[in-house]
């Protein structure tokens, strides 16, 4: 696989970068993470105008129909400046799955989501659900009419607590997945919002006797089980771009720090030891890029996604919490406050680590894919 950027992809990456050089500040980040929404809604006008929130939608919907090398690109110049935005949950997650469904119903969500008109959020982790992956289904649909009939509760819907559209998860009658496209202001839906450890919010979402129509139900069965599995393998390929982002972003910061810092007479950049550790750094980074390229390599082959993605999350998450943790410790005090950025991206990192399952599930799941393959 050729990984030089061609010329839509430097555009791609130029505008991005020049966008959050310009826009994207943490003190502003700090103010808008505060407010009813968590975040910037003339940021998320502006991203719909520059196409990203089209960017891996299908054509028929207004989208750009581009893949996950674009996404990861765009994601890592956006994690620079601490982009707190759903760009992820609403574009990529549920976009994905809206854009499995193929039915006019999703096709007309998508072109709202393209044009920045709806946040959308995935609402499927349940009590005593390990991740999107892996949760208990107590979740039912149950058919009313010509519709159905909602009843259940999910836990740490991402993005939900200001989202107009969620997609829910459900037990259908046998035991199948459906997906469905619940609007969040229906009758009988209720949401208990709160703030995550990187300044982003969630909600938990109670589904009581929620009436929903027909065509509400996207995907079910095993079309259900793969579209959701393609569209969190996605999130995470997105997710390990914007970890790159704070990696480079954090040891950017970091070595001018050391450059500028005197001590005992002398830079701290003059020191060996520091040297050494500013290069284990630079180790870590290179070598999670080099996973992210191999995963991005493998994405559009079904037999080895999975295990490509569930290896690039298990490293690239270790090394970045690594690697921003450093940047922390070579800062010293500095780093721990408010008004910092290398807090905020190592906070960043913790819950990205956790978040579409945690290493210990990921390595279990190559360690499956594994014993499976043929020899």
């Amino acid at each position: 696989m050729d990984f030089a950027l061609n010329d839509e992809q430097r555009m791609l990456v130029d505008a991005a970068a020049r966008y959050v050089r310009d826009n994207c500040d943490l003190e502003q980040r700090r103010q808008t993470s505060r407010g009813d929404d968590g975040f910037s809604r003339e940021h998320w006008r502006n991203f719909a105008n520059l196409g990203w929130l089209a960017l891996t939608l299908p054509e028929r919907a207004g989208g750009l129909d581009w893949g996950v090398v674009e996404l990861a690109l765009l994601t890592e110049q956006l994690a620079r400046g601490l982009v707190i935005e759903p760009v992820v949950d609403t574009s990529v997650l549920c976009g994905s799955l809206l854009a499995s469904a193929t039915s006019p119903h999703a096709d007309s969500l998508l072109a709202r989501i393209a044009g920045g008109e709806l946040f959308a959020a995935l609402a499927h982790i349940e009590g005593g659900g390990r991740c999107e992956f892996d949760t208990p289904l107590a979740t039912t649909a149950t058919a009313a009419g010509d519709g159905w009939r909602l009843e259940g509760t999910k836990h740490l819907v991402f993005g939900g607590h200001n989202a107009g559209l969620l997609v829910v998860g459900a037990r259908l009658e046998g035991g199948e997945l459906g997906l469905f496209a619940v609007a969040a202001d229906s009758a009988g839906l209720s949401r208990t919002n709160y703030r995550l450890i990187d300044g982003s919010r969630a909600a938990d979402v109670r589904l009581d006797g929620v009436s929903v129509p027909g065509d509400a139900l996207l995907l079910r069965g095993q079309a259900a089980r793969d579209a959701l599995a393609l569209a969190i393998d996605k999130s995470i390929i997105a997710g390990c771009g914007s970890a790159l982002g704070a990696m480079e972003t954090v040891m950017a910061m970091t070595a001018d720090y050391l450059k500028t810092r005197v001590q005992y007479g002398k830079p701290l950049a003059q020191f060996q030891a520091l040297q050494h550790r500013m290069a284990e750094m630079l180790v870590e980074t290179e070598q999670a890029r080099a996973m992210l390229c191999r995963a991005l390599s493998l994405f559009d082959d079904p037999a080895q996604r999975p295990a490509a993605v569930s290896a690039a999350k298990v490293l690239i998450s270790k090394a970045a919490r690594w690697v921003t943790a450093q940047g922390i410790q070579l800062h010293g005090g500095i780093a721990t406050t408010e008004e910092y950025a290398v807090g905020h991206h190592y906070k960043a990192m913790l819950a990205f680590e956790q978040r579409f399952g945690d290493s210990d599930w990921h390595l279990a799941r190559c360690d499956t894919l594994i014993d499976r393959s043929p020899h």
